[in-house]
Order: structure tokens, then sequence, then C-alpha cells
């Protein structure tokens, strides 16, 4: 299903070619990443690298990597059935990392909004709804970087 869904994001932001990376890590591996990469302590639910991806091109390369620890919380924190919901989670955290590589930013109030609505309308085309705007977080859950 990740797999699926950057295929199906890359190609919807206009990717044609390139090579994508896309690890799963607990939280221990992503605390280690997130305080090493961007000096944050604690595990985040996704963190993007972009590695020469070139959006007008057509060209991504890049490595996505997602908690499944983080996922596996914000599921239950958002009330989502156990068995679909983490998959539908770390689908979320796979398209908000592509999009990211697409040059989206989420980094005021306005541009979180557009992103996750984006996240949210590629999510339903892929048959998991919107994920994204279901529930909020609470401040406990690790948030995108």
């Amino acid at each position: 299903m990740l797999r699926r869904a950057a295929a199906y994001t890359a190609g919807a932001e206009g990717f044609r070619a390139g090579d994508l990376s896309i690890a799963v890590v607990d939280a221990a591996t992503m605390s280690a990443l997130h305080e090493s990469r961007l000096g944050h302590r604690g595990p985040t639910d996704v963190l993007t690298f972009d590695l020469g991806s070139d959006p007008a091109a057509g060209r991504l390369e890049g490595e996505i990597v997602v908690c499944a620890d983080v996922a596996r919380a914000a599921a239950t924190e958002r009330g989502a059935p156990a068995g679909t919901g983490p998959r539908a989670e770390l689908a979320l955290y796979v398209v908000h990392g592509v999009l990211h590589l697409a040059g989206h930013t989420d980094d005021t109030p306005a541009a979180a909004r557009r992103m996750h609505g984006r996240e949210d309308e590629l999510l339903t085309e892929l048959g998991l709804g919107p994920v994204f705007s279901v529930r909020p977080l609470s401040p406990r859950i690790p948030r995108r970087r």
C-alpha cells in the first residue's frame, strides 16, 4: 500500500521518473534520526530527505522514513480501526513526504491547510478516505518534519 500511495502521489504531482526509498522504522530508530538530522529529541511521524528531486523536470529523487510506532499511536488517538488505521496513517506520512519532494510546504498555517487538504484528496482517491482531517491529534503525538 505504501508503494501504491507513493507512486500515485508522485504521478499526481507530475513526477515521471526517479528513485524513491521508503523506510518503515520503530520509535527508537526514528528518535535517533530525528535528533541526528534535525536536533529534535523523540520520534516524529515522517522525515523526508530530498536527494535531488526536480519537480519541474518530473524527476523524483528522495527518501522517506516513516515511524510505525507513531502511526499506531496516532491511529488509536484518531479512533481508527486497529487493522486499517495504522496502515492508512503510514500512507498519510508517505503522501506527505512525496508532497514535500514536489515542493509543498507546511511551514505556515495557510500552507499547512493546503498541504493537508491535498493529502486528504489524494488519500480519498486511493480509497483510504481523508485520514488527516478525520480528527486532530493531541499535542503528545509527534508532528511531521
